[in-house]
């Protein structure tokens, strides 16, 4: 019975582990037999590994350069799974904002966010029901908005179907409390 295999992110840390730990060598003595990669320990110089003369040379640049060539390879690696992960994200954000806008009757909620910030019967709502401070602005209350729904900016409200839900909810209240 095999082991199952670790999983990528494990085996590709193993591998920074293994090139990190590798002794690199120091110098290249060639003889008869043929290329000694050497190093040296305990002020002994030391063939850790002997290239013969028959090796091809693509291969003996393989052999010598093995470390450095693997090192390059995880960093290209791993920067290409940070600009896979910027390019999903940056697509599922599109996305969103297509569906946003093709959906029937999709509305700018940004908008409608911005016109009701310089509102005064909705500044003295979330005053009265979510702790705003009056005297306030449009400026102050978006900043109190953009708190309660946990969002960065109003766009996200076009943009984040969960803080566009919390925008409907927040309307739905303040409809509520006006008929009040």
């Amino acid at each position: 019975m095999t082991k199952p295999r670790p999983p990528a992110a494990e085996r590709l840390a193993s591998y920074r582990a293994l090139v990190a730990g590798a002794v690199r060598h120091e110098d290249v003595f060639a003889d008869a037999d043929g290329q000694h990669l050497m190093i040296t320990t305990m002020g002994e110089d030391e063939a850790i590994a002997i290239i013969p003369h028959a090796c091809p040379p693509a291969t003996r640049q393989l052999m010598l350069k093995h470390i450095d060539i693997i090192k390059d390879l995880l960093d290209m690696l791993e920067a290409t799974g940070r600009h896979l992960i910027a390019i999903r994200r940056e697509r599922d954000e599109l996305a969103t904002r297509a569906a946003n806008r093709a959906a029937p009757g999709a509305k700018d909620y940004a908008a409608e966010c911005a016109m009701k910030c310089a509102e005064p019967a909705f500044q003295r709502f979330l005053a009265e029901s979510h702790d705003l401070k009056l005297p306030t602005d449009d400026v102050k209350t978006t900043t109190r908005i953009r708190s309660l729904l946990s969002i960065k900016s109003r766009r996200d409200l076009n943009t984040d179907p969960a803080a566009a839900t919390r925008w409907r909810d927040l309307v739905r209240a303040y409809d509520a409390w006006r008929r009040h």
